[in-house]
């Protein structure tokens, strides 16, 4: 039973250990830290988002603008075909304006598409600005926030590495193999260690067979087959 006693007063201490380490994860000023933490991560995916599609915009401008040159290539080819061998023929006539129509149009296609990525590069660029200003913004808040959850936490850490090391010296009033299973449980549900009160197991208040119960209290270490919490009297 001594040793029960041991492991139930090194899991008080042990709880408000991991009560103080919960309560400094759940700080406000560590909320607002990490979601402006995560703000700054999505704007700088944004801004990267819009700096990759203004390469492809600019790339496939390049490649239009050459494609271009071509056609009015082609388009001063048909003019010189024409002025030194004109068309002899109604039909030769039609064929060579219906050549020189596709390649106007086609340049006319080109030059409206460029146009478009010309307006479309500008509004990236645009918003690319507004992201890059949130982004520097988010960054000083963050570093405000960042020195104040230090300045908030290290008095708080100073509290747990106390209370740590009153839980410690209670642990070493343990036995290796009850602590050991203590931790395996607490893996999955805390406290591990529940007492036995009015019959029930009080971690989850199940009410235990009689032979549990005896068990109990001859002093052998039952698990809560309900909760898997250790039951000690």
């Amino acid at each position: 039973m001594e040793q029960f006693d041991a492991l139930w007063a090194f899991q008080t201490e042990d709880i408000k250990a991991d009560a103080i380490a919960n309560a400094i994860k759940r700080s406000p000023t560590r909320l607002k830290l990490e979601k402006a933490r995560d703000f700054i991560l999505d704007r700088q995916k944004q801004y990267k988002q819009i700096e990759n599609e203004i390469t492809a915009m600019v790339d496939r401008k390049d490649i239009i603008e050459q494609a271009v040159v071509r056609s009015e290539s082609q388009l001063r080819s048909l003019k010189d075909r024409f002025e030194s061998n004109p068309p002899q023929s109604p039909e030769d006539v039609k064929s060579l304006m219906s050549e020189v129509s596709r390649c106007r149009d086609t340049i006319r296609q080109y030059e409206a598409e460029i146009a478009r990525i010309v307006r479309e590069s500008t509004a990236h660029e645009k918003q690319q600005h507004v992201v890059r200003v949130e982004a520097a913004n988010a960054k000083k808040s963050f570093d405000q926030l960042k020195a104040d959850y230090e300045a908030e936490s290290q008095s708080r850490k100073a509290e747990l590495d106390e209370q740590r090391a009153r839980a410690k010296a209670l642990m070493n009033q343990v036995s290796p193999s009850l602590l050991e299973e203590y931790q395996v449980i607490k893996r999955h549900i805390s406290p591990p260690v529940a007492r036995l009160t009015h019959g029930q197991c009080s971690g989850c208040n199940t009410s235990l067979p009689s032979a549990v119960l005896a068990r109990i209290k001859g002093g052998n270490l039952v698990e809560c087959e309900t909760c898997g919490r250790m039951i000690i009297q």
